[in-house]
């Protein structure tokens, strides 16, 4: 069963606009992922009293890395949510929200492929359009010749009686 996440429309109205507006500074870029990131965290955070969601902060920030987290007091009731107790069901609202953001971050990443880059000024932009892994640019998966061969899976033919049969190696090639 998929999950919603409350306000993942609006965060993507920022990341475009931010994706529109290149050249964009790092400092920029981690200050619009700090901010969305807490205010998804804020509305989808499970609530009782309130404490909880209004506890999401920043805790470290520097020119390439930021760190979110909430206050010391209410470590304890995030883990119980995200974990769970004897008593109360797992609940992990982080996982959907930090999905959300990859695929923002990853949206911006290409766009800015896209423009400075290029080789990559003829890929769609968008989530499935696109990029799906570096293996689709630079043709890792084997050859017009044998397109199976990076996946593991050739047609060899038996000797003597003319049929083909599908071999499967394991082991001699990294999946991509």
């Amino acid at each position: 069963m998929p999950v919603t996440v409350i306000g993942a429309d609006i965060v993507a109205r920022e990341f475009e606009k931010l994706s529109n507006s290149i050249p964009y500074t790092q400092e920029k870029l981690l200050s619009t992922i700090s901010k969305e990131t807490i205010s998804l965290l804020r509305k989808n955070t499970p609530k009782d009293t309130g404490q909880l969601s209004n506890s999401w902060y920043e805790k470290y920030k520097d020119t390439s890395s930021l760190i979110i987290g909430v206050s010391a007091d209410q470590d304890d009731k995030l883990v119980y949510i995200v974990f769970g107790t004897r008593y109360i069901q797992p609940n992990d609202f982080i996982s959907p929200i930090v999905n959300v953001i990859g695929d923002n971050i990853e949206g911006i990443m290409r766009s800015y492929l896209k423009e400075s880059h290029p080789y990559l000024n003829n890929i769609s932009s968008g989530r499935r359009g696109g990029i799906d892994t570096p293996s689709n640019i630079v043709g890792l998966t084997g050859t017009q010749f044998m397109a199976r061969r990076g996946r593991g899976r050739s047609t060899i033919s038996i000797p003597r009686s003319g049929r083909l049969r599908l071999n499967r190696r394991i082991g001699l090639r990294r999946k991509v």
